[in-house]
């Protein structure tokens, strides 16, 4: 994934301050820059233009794609070579067919519609050069619900247009005016940086950019570190097995039949076997509830060694040990994770 950060000209950053992150940034790993020429808290024409040249000389020199954020009254303003166009509304098919055959474009993938992309085909807009970036929302409570956000996502990927979205800085210099981070997702806002980034990487995005402008260092080497849509859960590990402890420090991929009670996993019992060590049973063996990973033992015969993610209140079995448990505030993702997708744990 080529994620991305976002720096602001003419607000309240210092602007070697902008400078230094996206060296930060580029050294990180970092591939995608964004940054806006619609900022209503901007009054310095002057110093707006001067911090603007800065960032897009930097930005170039690092190795950036730059994304600038337009709308149709000043995209003749902002038309500069080498730049990718983040277009928001107000731009109809026809305009959009044809800036998408001279420059890489973005849209606005939080309003867009399949009828509009219908008539983007029809019109022979050049899809290659165009992605699709969502909105962040400053305003408390207005940001977007997951479900549609999912959908909107489904809609893009259908066209074969890849899609990014905003995880605010929870810890850091949090843009003006509000203040109150800007996320995509209503959800994220009040979630860590990390959280929501391995959020939406679950959830199917194909690039992430902070939309804050001075993160902390570690919520950049969280965002920095996702690079797919595996999704991993924080785990507190509970068992003192070695070979549960292996077999859990591998990569899983969800049955694509879809369990009542609990998520399977495909590889769990054929860990097992290459792990060839055994697993005993737990000497008080306790209720499961949500969010416990259990181990079968091998009292379970052939089903030794599967892993499941427990999405229920289920009984006590001497066949079945606890060996983990994802972080209550994490519990959730779970519900998110979908057939045939991989994920894995990582023990705090």
């Amino acid at each position: 994934m080529q994620n991305g950060i976002s720096i602001y000209a003419g607000l309240d950053y210092a602007g070697e301050d902008n400078l230094a992150l996206i060296e930060t940034a580029a050294a990180m790993g970092f591939k995608r820059l964004f940054t806006s020429a619609q900022i209503p808290e901007t009054t310095d024409t002057e110093t707006f233009l001067d911090d603007f040249t800065d960032i897009l000389t930097t930005a170039s020199i690092s190795g950036f794609e730059v994304i600038l954020d337009v709308n149709a009254d000043n995209f003749a303003q902002y038309d500069i070579d080498g730049i990718t166009l983040r277009l928001d509304d107000g731009f109809t098919p026809q305009q959009v067919a044809e800036i998408s055959h001279a420059r890489k474009i973005q849209l606005n993938a939080s309003t867009v519609t399949e009828d509009f992309l219908n008539t983007l085909d029809e019109l022979n807009a050049n899809f290659d050069n165009i992605a699709a970036l969502h909105n962040f929302y400053p305003h408390p409570h207005t940001g977007l619900e997951t479900y549609y956000f999912d959908n909107q996502n489904r809609i893009l990927h259908d066209f074969g247009i890849p899609v990014g979205a905003f995880v605010q800085s929870r810890d850091g210099k949090r843009r003006l005016p509000l203040r109150e981070g800007l996320p995509t997702l209503e959800d994220c806002r009040i979630f860590s940086t990390d959280l929501s980034a391995r959020f939406l990487a679950a959830l199917g995005v194909d690039f992430i950019i902070i939309g804050d402008g001075a993160p902390t260092q570690e919520e950049l080497q969280a965002v920095a570190a996702i690079q797919s849509d595996e999704m991993i859960f924080q785990a507190h590990l509970l068992s003192e097995d070695l070979t549960s402890v292996e077999i859990l420090s591998k990569k899983f991929t969800r049955r694509a039949d879809v369990a009542k009670s609990v998520i399977r996993a495909v590889e769990g019992r054929q860990y097992y076997k290459e792990v060839e060590g055994n697993i005993p049973p737990a000497s008080l063996p306790i209720e499961r509830s949500f969010g416990d990973v259990t181990i079968d033992n091998e009292n379970f015969g052939r089903y030794a060694g599967e892993v499941q993610i427990v999405q229920d209140v289920l009984p006590a079995d001497g066949r079945v040990n606890i060996a983990a448990h994802i972080l209550d505030e994490e519990t959730f993702l779970a519900g998110y994770l979908k057939p045939r997708q991989r994920f894995s744990f990582k023990f705090v």
